[in-house]
């Protein structure tokens, strides 16, 4: 059989670790109009299936596609279709028959040691984009048969809805106040260009360059003075209040207002750093750039943290060792300033390693797959309450944050995060924890207090 008359997509993969990987590409594939088959597929047991899903593969199938990851290639069952694709790739003479999709690291078997992979590790729709280039030229069409399969499969564990409230808890911090004014500052003429910018690069205070040795600030005259000194003056040009400065910009200034909010987004920016410093915590960069901020076992607390707002109690460990890998996590938080569609401080959790409690590894592609291994169990409730024990801890229980920008101005934080109610909610049975060797269990609880802030 040549290679026009095969038509098939065959994805193997193991089972049932990468099954919803598989159900979304397949689905994808089959709306784009590709023939899919997949071991997924069997919705019920019998050799008859089997024997079906080895003659697609030896007589149907235009390329298979791999789900790699370690587990998956080290699969008696995935690395059986592999030799039988490679036989095929050979009788028909294509050496780019099996294509490995990358999910995580993994060490390529010999068969396919030479083959190129599509990286899914990124990004799915990323890797997707890159597979469909590739599969372009193989024929397609819209088929209702394989729509249909497909789309029972992704519903086969669909909940139905109910007409019962949800309380959904989100990662912004809502701002409760704004410091009054925004300055424009400038250096007096004569003031060397380098010297301003080494007086503004050190300023305990944020602010923001702004035109030629200007800069805006929401500190004080007498703030700023103080540091900068007699020997580099500086003027206070003109003010405008925050609430005008996010809402309309500073049209005198010739300043809009998407420019007003990314450069009062920068002032928050440094003002949360110096109070994340205050508070003892550490910046580690991760490879987006992004510095996530963390507290070392010297700084943050080792045992449990306490939580206790109107609607969310409990306790949680936001650092500890892990014996089985002899390291330590620490969770951290990435955070930035938002002005829509309100204003708010969106949190990102992240996650930190380090072999004495102190020290970051220094090999950053060995901090990003621990990232992807370590907390692969973690469920979103442990993520919400780890960002909630570390908020209580980093706030010492306080309703607020105050996050200076000069001495007597400051950004107003609401703590805890903001939470919606939604109309409807879908029922979901209570899961087992799993077993988790490198995290205390939270069976422990506190009481919920209704009153409380």
């Amino acid at each position: 059989m040549g290679t026009d008359e095969r038509k098939a997509i065959f994805i193997s993969h193991a089972n049932p670790q990468d099954n919803v990987f598989t159900l979304w590409l397949g689905a994808k594939l089959a709306v784009l109009g590709y023939e899919v088959w997949a071991d997924v597929l069997r919705l019920r047991g019998g050799d008859d299936w089997q024997r079906k899903l080895e003659y697609a593969l030896r007589h149907n199938a235009r390329k298979v596609l791999l789900v790699a990851n370690a587990t998956a290639v080290d699969k008696q069952g995935v690395r059986n279709e592999l030799q039988i694709a490679n036989d095929i790739a050979k009788s028909i003479g294509d050496k780019e028959f099996i294509i490995p999709l990358r999910l995580s690291a993994f060490e390529a078997p010999f068969l396919i040691a030479q083959a190129q992979y599509i990286d899914f590790e990124k990004s799915w729709a990323a890797g997707l984009r890159e597979l469909l280039e590739l599969l372009q030229p193989i024929p397609h069409s819209e088929s209702e048969d394989q729509n249909v399969v497909w789309r029972n499969l992704q519903q086969l564990h669909g909940k139905a809805v109910a007409p019962l409230p949800e309380v959904l808890r989100s990662n912004w911090l809502a701002v409760k106040k704004l410091p009054n004014r925004v300055f424009l500052y400038a250096f007096r003429a004569g003031v060397s260009e380098r010297l301003a910018d080494e007086a503004m690069a050190s300023c305990p205070w944020p602010l923001a360059p702004f035109g030629d040795r200007s800069f805006l600030s929401c500190a004080s005259f007498d703030d700023l003075q103080e540091h900068i000194g007699a020997n580099l003056p500086i003027t206070a040009h003109e003010q405008c209040t925050c609430s005008t400065f996010l809402d309309a910009g500073w049209k005198r200034q010739g300043i809009d207002a998407r420019t007003a909010r990314n450069l009062f987004a920068n002032l928050a920016h440094q003002g949360l750093q110096h109070h994340f410093r205050a508070r003892g915590l550490q910046s580690y960069t991760l490879a987006s750039e992004q510095q996530a901020w963390w507290g070392d076992i010297d700084t943050a607390p080792t045992s449990k943290v306490s939580f206790n707002w109107k609607g969310f109690a409990g306790l949680r460990q936001i650092q500890g060792k892990s014996e089985k890998r002899n390291m330590h996590w620490h969770y951290g938080v990435s955070a930035a300033f938002r002005s829509v569609p309100f204003r708010h401080i969106r949190l990102v959790g992240r996650l930190v390693f380090t072999e004495d409690g102190r020290t970051p590894f220094g090999d950053a592609e060995r901090m990003h797959r621990l990232r992807r291994s370590f907390a692969k169990t973690w469920r979103n409730p442990r993520w919400r309450d780890m960002m909630l024990a570390f908020l209580s801890w980093l706030g010492e229980g306080a309703p607020t944050l105050q996050i200076p920008l000069g001495s007597d101005a400051q950004l107003t934080i609401k703590v805890p995060p903001v939470a919606w109610i939604a109309p409807v909610s879908i029922p979901v049975a209570a899961e087992e924890a799993e077993p988790d060797d490198d995290d205390p269990s939270d069976d422990d609880e506190i009481a919920e207090d209704d009153g409380a802030a």
